[in-house]
């Protein structure tokens, strides 16, 4: 059997995803043994979520054509080879904030009235604030995803302002309910990192060991390998279809550029950045079926699994 027809036959395998959850659990087997604690489960947990909502997210609003496991696949390859995402509980529960308000997004296509997805777009980020500051940058971007898909206007802005401001409210009329001012007045301290801008020099460059560059570069060729596929194919796409993958390959962009100015967190927004390109890396080798890029595809997960090793 060519290697190609494996490949037809891999996006589309239960099997193999099967195999793919019970390796992605198997991996972090060796990093529990401080105990099944909660920070351990709940991170892995949240992560099969994402990967489930991804085949979700696909099938609802129809960002490919066939029937491929690919998205919730690579998504579990990425997160599962790299030990930094294992007890990274914070960055777990900002992708599934992200997921979900790409649900919330992608239902506004070409919807002037979509208010109530814009208010719940804010109310997911701002609420998802409370516990990690820096995911308020995500709303003006969410904003120009509206944009793109020709559904912002006055009133989905003032829903997503709408939408922050109910948050704040709560907390200030908690705070009057318990007597104690400082509940409110600590809320808005905690937006002071977001000032905060990350000052590079040559240290902190070398601090990520060599094995991280590695894997990380072979991802951002991945990712523009699948750009490069969208960019010279997308006339055979549906204009839709066509507008979720461009704001899906603009977003980890918009992401990597928090990485090298933001001070909070770094891990967090690669873990991020996974949803997105999961989806791209997904949706290249889903259509790609050449013998080339069959190769490829073996390569990746070899190359995942030999890094984590």
């Amino acid at each position: 059997m060519k290697i190609e027809e494996l490949h037809r036959k891999f996006v589309t395998s239960r099997m193999a995803f099967a195999i793919a959850i019970v390796v992605f659990i198997a991996l972090r087997l060796p990093g529990s043994e401080k105990g099944f604690s909660l920070l351990w489960g709940i991170p892995l947990v949240i992560q099969l979520g994402i990967a489930l909502l991804l085949l979700q997210l696909v099938h609802v609003f129809s960002i490919m054509r066939q029937r491929s496991l690919l998205p919730a696949f690579f998504y579990l390859l990425l997160t599962g080879t790299n030990s930094l995402f294992f007890y990274d509980l914070i960055g777990s529960i900002a992708s599934l904030l992200i997921t979900f308000c790409f649900f919330f997004l992608f239902d506004s296509y070409n919807n002037p009235r979509s208010q109530q997805n814009a208010f719940n777009i804010s109310v997911l980020l701002a609420a998802g604030s409370l516990y990690w500051p820096p995911m308020l940058l995500f709303l003006p971007f969410f904003w120009i995803g509206l944009l793109q898909l020709r559904s912002f206007n006055g009133r989905t802005f003032f829903a997503g302002v709408l939408g922050f401001v109910m948050i704040a409210l709560f907390l200030f009329t908690w705070s009057v309910y318990k007597g104690d001012w400082t509940i409110f007045l600590d809320y808005l301290n905690r937006y002071k990192v977001l000032g905060d801008v990350q000052q590079w020099d040559i240290r902190s460059v070398l601090q990520v060991s060599s094995k991280e560059w590695i894997r990380e570069g072979f991802v951002v060729v991945l990712f523009f390998l699948s750009i490069w596929r969208i960019l010279i194919s997308g006339i055979s796409e549906k204009v839709r279809t066509r507008t979720f993958l461009n704001y899906l390959y603009i977003f980890p962009l918009f992401v990597l550029a928090l990485v090298f100015f933001q001070s909070e967190g770094k891990q967090e927004w690669i873990l991020i950045s996974y949803v997105p390109i999961s989806l791209l890396i997904a949706h290249f080798f889903t259509f790609t079926i050449k013998e080339w890029s069959s190769w490829l595809l073996l390569i990746a997960i070899l190359f995942f699994l030999i890094m984590f090793v």
